[in-house]
């Protein structure tokens, strides 16, 4: 786990965004995801729609180290895996019904492929 932490005013200005670009690179290829943020307990975490077989989850299993972008600068993160049983998760797609309430995927977000696919995002 990382030592770093989210300020207040980060936490808030993410809460604010529709979307984040997680920015993961591999064998010199970049690959720039457009993924919903939710804030929980001052923790910012994301989920992948299409579970643990999208190709940005999967580069960010591979490596943890990655970016996300915000406010047009690359931001490097650590990725943490959140367990699918963690009680947090409750919140977390709580915070994704309330959040995008009014978006046609939002239930995707709740389906247990993507509460497998669970992050928490950390500064590096």
């Amino acid at each position: 786990m990382s030592d770093q932490t989210w300020s207040a005013a980060q936490l808030t200005g993410i809460d604010r965004e529709e979307l984040v670009l997680v920015v993961s690179r591999a064998d010199s290829e970049t690959l720039r995801v457009p993924v919903w943020p939710v804030i929980v307990d001052g923790h910012l975490y994301v989920r992948s729609y299409k579970g643990v077989t999208s190709t940005w989850f999967r580069r960010v299993q591979a490596d943890q180290h990655q970016s996300i972008e915000l406010a047009g600068r690359d931001i490097p993160v650590l990725f943490e895996n959140v367990d699918r049983d963690d009680h947090i998760n409750r919140a977390i797609s709580a915070a994704y019904d309330t959040k995008y309430a009014s978006f046609d995927y939002r239930s995707a977000m709740s389906d247990p492929a993507a509460v497998e696919a669970t992050l928490r995002i950390l500064p590096a």
